[in-house]
């Protein structure tokens, strides 16, 4: 005799009750919210906001300026490596026309230490809080812009410890070549005209991974090996040694920098998704 759907939730209960080793939701990062990941590798439930950094082989020669169409447009195969982590790149430095493959921060939060650029403050102002693309290409000579909430608002390194309040996840689509390597990268603010420093924690994904991966430790902050001695004003500026060599982690929008970017040296990936996770 079949039996009454109550009777059978009576019956899974009791089960449940009865076993030695209860399951627990296993932990897919310590910043996302969802407990479990899904086929595709990415967190379950829903996501704050999405983006795709898309590969093309041509330069866009057309403006895109205020376009929250969740893209951003790269050199399929650029030329701006890191060759120096967690030290100084001042060949990848803002300005002169040499901004291919960046993707410059505007801090939605308080508008402190992001990009110098009018157009984020124009966004900010009715975008408090939000991500968004403010600028889509990042084929041309002054790089992209993303709007995005300061993870760790008010933050000075010097007092205070950073809990990110969001994570992010990516997940690279296209034929099985290609690779992409993002780093974190800032000016100095302590230095006369400023140095380019940029981070010893990227992360390169390649196209053959398929599913998505938490690259939260690449993209919200910046892994800094710095020499007092030689970069005093810097390591008093984040509470560090000034007579030796130490490394700190510097997150998004800390004081000690400016024009904080995302540098995405591309070679030959075409799609690259993201997706942004609230901690609550």
């Amino acid at each position: 005799m079949q039996k009454s759907p109550i009777a059978l939730l009576a019956a899974i209960a009791f089960l449940a009750a009865c076993s030695d080793s209860p399951t627990t939701p296993s932990k897919v990062s310590n910043l996302a919210g969802p407990s479990r990941l899904l086929g595709n590798g990415f967190p379950s439930g829903g996501h704050d906001y999405h983006l795709n950094i898309i590969g093309v082989p041509k330069d866009k020669n057309v403006a895109m300026d205020n376009s929250d169409g969740h893209r951003i447009f790269v050199r399929l195969n650029s030329t701006n490596v890191v060759t120096a982590p967690g030290g100084k790149n001042n060949q990848l430095a803002k300005g002169g026309g040499d901004d291919q493959n960046h993707i410059y921060l505007c801090n939605s939060t308080n508008g402190l230490n992001d990009v110098t650029d009018p157009r984020c403050d124009a966004w900010r102002a009715t975008h408090a809080n939000q991500f968004g693309v403010i600028d889509a290409n990042a084929t041309d000579g002054d790089g992209a812009i993303f709007g995005i909430p300061d993870p760790c608002a008010d933050d000075n390194l010097a007092s205070t410890a950073c809990t990110p309040g969001y994570s992010v996840w990516a997940r690279t689509h296209g034929f099985p070549r290609g690779s992409a390597t993002l780093t974190t990268c800032a000016t100095d603010t302590t230095a006369t005209g400023g140095d380019t420093w940029c981070g010893s924690n990227g992360i390169t994904l390649y196209a053959k991974q398929k599913k998505a991966v938490d690259i939260s430790g690449a993209l919200l902050h910046m892994t800094l090996t710095i020499d007092g001695t030689q970069n005093t004003a810097l390591a008093g500026c984040l509470g560090t040694t000034t007579t030796g060599i130490a490394t700190i982690d510097v997150y998004l929008f800390d004081d000690c920098f400016q024009n904080y970017f995302w540098n995405y040296d591309n070679n030959g990936l075409k799609l690259m998704e993201l997706r942004f996770y609230s901690a609550s």
